[in-house]
């Protein structure tokens, strides 16, 4: 039973990880069409074509033996493709910078869209919020020490009043080492306990942890708080890739992952629950989206910044230079590849570490 369970997981990973390379392979595909823009195929997967029927437009759509991922093929994207002289109109290379833009920006942007609708759903389903309820005091902690209990209330601190978690981890870290007053209620009393906060990195420290109640929202909260969300993870993720080309964060602490390992890694949140996997395919879909934006061949980042170079140029960049920097790329690209499979053999990822 448990193999099968481990099988039904492996297989859930593999259409979380499929599905945002399909919505980001949309993106682009979206955008091209919308720009009038040839698009040859549309495939979900590789490898031999099981599947395949033709629009009125041309483009030819399938699926592939390997259902894993997709592709597309939009006319004029490679550089050094023959395009018929009666197809010229609607290649890629012959359209306005804003289209070709568009088209460049449209996977990494589906990626987030994708990703915003993924928090959606994991809030709808319920999220647990922290309490001013008392579930855990830390040994030998101020908290322990003043005989804080497991089910005291929280609701001052001094003479301001503390109505939500936020407000309690506000008001406490405004108190470094200082000498403080907390209002409890215990047992249906309130009780005044005196109370000296650690220093913490110069924050007041009291040792507590609070217990949660899961709680539905609303729509419009479900809305708000899916932007801010992946607003917040993306501003995150755009921070750490900048400290790690800074030096700030070594490379030894950001070890790449492989396809490997990433599957990997979407089995073990399935093991936790749908909740917690659908949050981490939203997460993993805005941390392609976004990976797909450093500037290098042949990612996206690298095709937006030569669109800008031959729009300021007003010619194409020419064919060696191309091809040079497109080498570099794969090489660089291939290199982590290699890199992120060793390591996910000789140490795999276990989210229970991270």
């Amino acid at each position: 039973m448990q193999i099968l369970t481990t099988i039904l997981q492996y297989i859930l990973a593999i259409i979380g990880l499929s599905l945002i390379i399909i919505v980001h392979e949309l993106g682009h595909f979206s955008m091209a069409k919308m720009g009038q823009i040839h698009v040859e195929e549309f495939f979900i997967g590789f490898g031999p074509k099981l599947f395949k029927f033709k629009d009125r437009r041309g483009t030819t759509y399938g699926i592939s033996a390997l259902p894993i991922g997709g592709y597309n093929k939009i006319l004029g994207m490679d550089r050094n493709e023959s395009i018929p002289p009666d197809m010229k109109d609607k290649s890629f290379q012959n359209k306005p910078f804003f289209k070709k833009f568009l088209v460049a920006i449209g996977g990494p942007g589906f990626n987030v869209i994708f990703a915003v609708i993924l928090v959606g759903i994991f809030l709808s389903m319920g999220v647990l919020v922290p309490t001013t309820t008392i579930d855990f005091v830390q040994p030998e902690s101020p908290a322990e020490i003043s005989s804080f209990k497991i089910g005291d209330e929280v609701i001052a601190l001094g003479d301001k009043r503390i109505e939500s978690w936020d407000d309690f981890s506000e008001v406490t870290k405004e108190n470094p080492g200082k000498e403080v007053t907390y209002t409890v209620i215990r047992n249906g009393e309130e009780i005044k306990l005196e109370v000296k906060l650690n220093n913490v990195e110069g924050q007041g420290y009291l040792g507590i942890s609070p217990s949660s109640v899961e709680e539905k929202l609303g729509f419009l909260e479900i809305v708000k708080e899916s932007v801010k969300m992946t607003w917040d993870i993306s501003i995150g993720y755009v921070k750490v890739i900048g400290m790690l080309f800074s030096g700030k964060i070594p490379l030894s602490e950001a070890r790449p992952v492989s396809p490997i390992g990433v599957v990997s890694i979407f089995q073990q949140y399935a093991s936790t629950g749908m909740q917690n996997f659908i949050f981490f395919v939203a997460f993993v879909s805005i941390l392609i989206g976004f990976s797909n934006l450093i500037p290098i061949l042949p990612l996206d980042g690298g095709n937006i910044v030569l669109i800008i170079i031959e729009a300021i140029r007003r010619k194409p960049v020419p064919r060696k230079v191309l091809e040079i920097f497109n080498s570099i790329g794969i090489f660089i690209l291939v290199s982590i590849l290699i890199i992120g499979i060793v390591f996910d053999i000789i140490k795999p990822f276990n989210i229970m570490n991270m």
